[in-house]
């Protein structure tokens, strides 16, 4: 790293200090428990503002810093189409805390590239926040603005009937999300995502997690049937 990007990154860790709060400490406790450092993202997003974007060599500081603020920023920095696949999978392998792995599936990973593969990729891995990160970007691609294909989608449906019965909150929640924001892309995609939560039923009925992961689906994507069966 050279010395003027090393001199960057340690002065926007000073303002992220300065910006920092008790009090957002202290909420942030329950989550990142000793890596919280009280910066909010709307101070991150704030301090970000003023910085050209793309920068990678500085948002490489800032993640190498491994404090959190650090990498929220980096995330917003970071140059995502000309990182390789291995630089990413070495990002989210990094991730300790939920903020920042959610906002790398929401800004950094969806602009990366064949970020469907990643996603298949790290949902198929153990570890929590990198199986998350998979789903959340999932989530990302399926938004109503993403302009990925309805077909590829659905061939993500059986990641997510295989995930519904993983215990972890930072896991289950993050599947359940998946196939509700899928299964409201299209109306044929709907159909699909409650046959997946059928499925899940099916095949986990003696698991409270993936029943709340696919009734809880079915709620939001077809109310009125998921309220007659109950």
């Amino acid at each position: 790293m050279d010395p003027i990007t090393r001199a960057r990154a340690e002065e926007l860790l000073r303002r992220i200090e300065r910006h920092s709060t008790s009090g957002a400490k202290k909420r942030q406790a329950s989550r990142s428990g000793a890596l919280a450092d009280g910066a909010t993202l709307g101070t991150i997003r704030g301090l970000s503002k003023a910085l050209p974007r793309p920068d990678q060599e500085l948002a490489c500081a800032l993640w190498q810093t491994g404090r959190r603020g650090a990498r929220l920023m980096a995330a917003l920095l970071a140059d995502a189409p000309n990182m390789t696949q291995a630089a990413l999978t070495a990002w989210v392998q990094d991730i300790q805390t939920q903020d920042v792995c959610d906002l790398c599936a929401a800004e950094l990973f969806p602009k990366a590239k064949n970020p469907l593969k990643l996603a298949e990729r790290w949902i198929k891995q153990e570890r929590e926040l990198t199986r998350r990160a998979g789903f959340m970007l999932l989530c990302s691609l399926a938004a109503p603005r993403a302009k990925t294909p309805a077909a590829d989608l659905q061939k993500m449906l059986p990641l997510i009937k295989n995930g519904a019965a993983d215990e972890r909150p930072a896991v289950y929640k993050a599947v359940n999300k998946a196939l509700r924001t899928i299964g409201a892309k299209t109306p044929a995609l709907t159909k699909k995502a409650l046959a997946c939560a059928e499925e899940i039923c099916y095949l986990f009925e003696n698991s409270r997690t993936a029943l709340w992961v696919a009734n809880n689906a079915k709620l939001t994507l077809a109310p009125q049937k998921a309220k007659r069966r109950i």
